[in-house]
This record gives structure tokens, C-alpha cells and sequence, in this order.
């Protein structure tokens, strides 16, 4: 059975579809049995969720939604009950919107950071709505006792950074074990972005939330300042293929005006805060890059006129 090939029929959809719960389901059993290897589990549910998404009719992505969750409750003991809604059914909302904006042609940058913050946002909404339910059941408190961190004394800044970074891996992995096998169905990953201004208003819009959220509610200054990182390096990327001396030469003054900025303020922040000043880099980066952008579209402009 070629697993990367569209379903047509009611028949071959149906089929498919049971296989990949199926699989679903017996990664959850192992996970049951040995706990370890929730991070391989972690991985594979949001990629057979893309898959059905890809290869399937959309119409029938709620049978196969419907039948993954009850298949796992069923197959699973009340003491593992709610690690199908703390895992599984984040993974399925987020396998869906993955296939849905690769059918879309969205940028793959822009892919990988939607879908990760879905998963982050349904994936945290999920553990606090299991802790309230069920208060003994803390996951982050498992989380931590595998890493030898029960006393660690910043455990609320810790969920948020894990299980965003968990999400983000989850979506780099799925993006690129699929990449190829799609291209034999038609689909195109699109690896340019039109219109670099998203990037660079995303990106301000990141950093402007990360100082919001130090006033606010700090745990979310770290997701914020991994979330910019995909764009940071997306940014530098871009401008590195200019080739030109004057982007080395300001990317240099930031580099030296951001780590002045780090070390001028970073003991005045309460720690273990002080990283939000990485963010000034983030933006010198940013403005380099949009520069760039405006020089060129100029520059275009200029040539047409001759």
C-alpha cells in the first residue's frame, strides 16, 4: 500500500484513514507501557493528521477525528484516559491546519509558524484544562521529574518554553518528511515569500508582544523570543544572499549596539527575564532586511524607467 498517494474512492479513504488511527492508536499504547517514548509519539500524531489531510477527501478528516479519539479512550486504561486529549487531540487539529496551508501554497516559513503556534496554544489550553479537571494530574510536574527538575524554581517559564519547543519540532520534522512526497501529487512548497513586508510586520509584531508580555505575564517572553527565531534567521538568510558589504557592515553596528543594550540593562531585569533583550537584535535585523527590500523594489523601478 503506497502510503503517499490520493485517496479517491469512499472505499480507499475510509481504509486509509482506519490504517493511520490505527496507527495513532498504538503509539498511544506504547506510550502507555513505556512512558519515554511520549517524545516519539509527540512527533509521529501530527504527521499522520497531515497526511490524511493531504491524501484524503476533507470531508471525511471529522470521521477520522471522531474515530482516533474514540479508538484511543477505548483502547486505553482511565489511568491514561486524558493523555489522548493532552496528546492526541492537539496533534489532530494541528496535523489538519498543516495540510490545509500546504494546499494553500503558504510560504513554508510561514507554514512552520502557524502550525507551531497552534499546537502550542491547543496543547497549553489542553493541560490546563486536564489540571483543573483533574489537579493530581500534572504533566508538567511528570515533565520535570524526567528531567531531574522537580525543585526547579521557575517551573511556569519551563511549560511554556517546552511545549512550545516540542511543538515546534513536531512541525520542522512533519514539514520535511512530507515535503518530497507531495510533490508527486502536484502540491508545491512554496519556498519564496512575495511579499517581505509579512515578515517584517510579523516580526515586529513578535517582539512588540514580547515586551507586552514582560508587563503582563513574563512566562511568555521566551515563547515570543523563540517564536521571532524562525524569522531572525529567515531574515539573515536573506540579506547573507545580497552579498553585499553594506549589509555585513550593519549587521555588525546591531550586533555591537544590541549586546551594548544586553549588557547596559541586562542586570536591571529581574531574573531570569534579562533575554528579552535579545529582541533589539531581532528588530536591527528586521530593519536591515526591509531596507533591503525597499532598495531592491527602487532599484527595479529605477531600471524599468530607462
Amino acid at each position: 500500500m503506497d502510503l503517499f498517494k490520493k485517496r479517491e474512492t469512499v472505499i480507499q479513504n475510509i481504509t486509509y484513514m482506519a490504517l493511520m488511527a490505527a496507527i495513532n492508536v498504538v503509539f498511544v499504547l506504547l506510550t502507555a507501557l513505556l512512558p519515554p517514548l511520549m517524545f516519539l509519539m509527540v512527533f509521529i500524531l501530527p504527521m499522520t493528521s497531515a497526511v490524511v489531510t493531504l491524501f484524503c477527501k476533507k470531508r471525511y478528516f471529522p470521521i477520522y477525528f471522531v474515530a482516533t479519539i474514540g479508538l484511543c479512550l477505548l483502547t486505553t486504561s482511565a489511568l491514561y484516559i486524558w493523555d489522548t486529549f493532552f496528546y492526541v487531540l492537539p496533534s489532530l487539529i494541528t496535523g489538519f491546519v498543516f495540510g490545509l496551508v500546504i494546499e494553500k501554497q503558504v510560504p513554508s516559513i510561514f507554514i512552520i509558524l502557524l502550525t507551531t503556534v497552534v499546537q502550542y496554544i491547543i496543547s497549553f489550553l489542553t493541560f490546563i484544562i486536564i489540571k483543573n479537571i483533574v489537579p493530581e494530574l500534572n504533566y508538567i510536574e511528570v515533565l520535570l521529574g524526567m528531567f531531574g527538575l522537580k525543585d526547579f524554581a521557575y517551573k511556569e517559564v519551563f511549560a511554556h518554553i517546552f511545549i512550545y519547543t516540542i511543538s515546534s519540532i513536531q512541525m520542522v520534522l512533519t514539514y520535511f518528511v512530507l515535503r518530497r512526497e507531495i510533490k508527486k501529487l502536484g502540491f508545491e512548497i512554496n519556498l519564496i515569500v512575495s511579499n517581505p513586508t509579512i515578515v517584517f510586520v510579523l516580526n515586529l509584531m513578535i517582539i512588540i508582544m514580547s515586551f507586552v508580555s514582560f508587563f503582563i505575564y513574563q512566562p511568555m517572553v521566551y515563547v515570543f523570543l523563540i517564536m521571532n527565531l524562525p524569522l531572525f534567521v529567515f531574515e539573515l538568510v536573506e540579506i547573507s544572499m545580497e552579498k553585499k558589504a553594506i549589509n555585513y557592515v550593519l549587521l555588525g553596528l546591531s550586533v555591537l549596539v544590541s549586546s551594548g543594550i544586553f549588557l547596559f540593562f541586562y542586570n536591571l531585569l529581574p531574573h531570569p527575564f534579562g533575554l528579552i533583550l535579545i529582541a533589539p537584535l531581532y528588530l536591527l535585523v528586521g530593519v536591515i532586511y526591509f531596507l533591503n527590500y525597499l532598495f531592491n523594489i527602487k532599484t527595479k523601478n529605477d531600471k524599468i524607467g530607462i
